[in-house]
């Protein structure tokens, strides 16, 4: 009976530190991306599960279609869903991204809710909204590597109905909505590698998901390429260098009113996509 004691009173040591392990990287994480909102084992009445908020009688589902028309003008249900999935995956991303980049931890979403946020733009503060995720840590003896395929198969299980549900809704193909969700994942992981100081790891565990064939977020196109711009004729002057994610789905923008290709679109040519991030890039230091 006393090593059954001893066992269990090291088993809640280690779920202790590694609950205070977690709510540390949450904490770091969320101040870096405060456009998505994630907590630990977060409860309330307003956090519903996935299949409840995602309900195609619920009101999850048209919440979530309709904000999408703050994006731009002229969308029809096509364009507002690969919006929809492009900005949900970015955010569930972020979220389950944070745990497994910054503490090895492949989470869980136990609950979600849409919810009023705001954000400052310089001198201008902006009323948004965003998904807020409650997170749940592995089970207590649960031994699954916490790999690539283990956060790929989590991630796409949850978003697998939503998928479904979107297309029926919409009409929007599964095979167009998985690529959206692919480079999500994959700008998602740039975005959190960056913040931990390592864009490598973030964009090498990006790709062993997104390249692993016979997966619903495969995809062939998808990469990423360090896009440099000369700034002077300086020996001594250093080049601007960014690393960028190169899509390889569309978020179907260039379909709305006024609307045009986005700068990392898969539709451009090489070319013309590298001379636009670099005009992004010198923009993104003067602006």
């Amino acid at each position: 009976m006393r090593l059954g004691h001893e066992r269990q009173e090291v088993r809640l040591a280690k779920d202790e530190a590694l609950r205070r392990s977690t709510l540390g990287v949450l904490a770091r994480l969320q101040s870096s991306f405060p456009e998505v909102g994630f907590s630990l084992e977060a409860t309330g009445d307003d956090f519903l599960s996935e299949a409840r908020f995602w309900a195609e009688d619920g009101g999850g589902l048209e919440a979530g279609l309709a904000y999408q028309d703050r994006f731009a003008e002229g969308m029809d249900d096509k364009i507002r869903a690969a919006h929809l999935i492009a900005f949900y995956s970015n955010q569930l991303a972020l979220a389950l991204g944070s745990l497994y980049l910054g503490a090895g931890i492949v989470a869980a979403v136990r609950g979600l809710r849409f919810e009023e946020f705001s954000r400052v733009y310089g001198e201008r503060v902006v009323e948004a909204k965003r998904f807020h995720f409650s997170l749940a840590l592995p089970a207590a003896g649960d031994d699954t590597p916490a790999d690539a395929d283990a956060f790929g198969e989590t991630f796409a299980a949850h978003l697998a109905p939503i998928v479904a549900t979107l297309k029926r809704r919409t009409g929007l193909s599964s095979g167009a909505q998985w690529r959206l969700a692919a480079d999500s994942l994959a700008g998602g992981f740039l975005e959190i590698g960056r913040a931990l100081g390592d864009e490598e790891t973030g964009m090498a565990r990006a790709l062993a998901i997104v390249t692993r064939a016979g997966t619903p977020l495969f995809s062939d196109r998808l990469c990423y390429e360090n896009i440099t711009v000369e700034i002077g004729d300086s020996a001594g002057h250093r080049p601007l260098s960014r690393v960028y994610r190169l899509r390889g789905g569309c978020c179907l923008y260039y379909r709305t009113q006024g609307g045009s290709y986005c700068d990392s679109c898969v539709l451009l040519a090489p070319d013309e996509r590298r001379e636009r991030l670099q005009v992004h890039l010198l923009a993104s230091q003067t602006g």
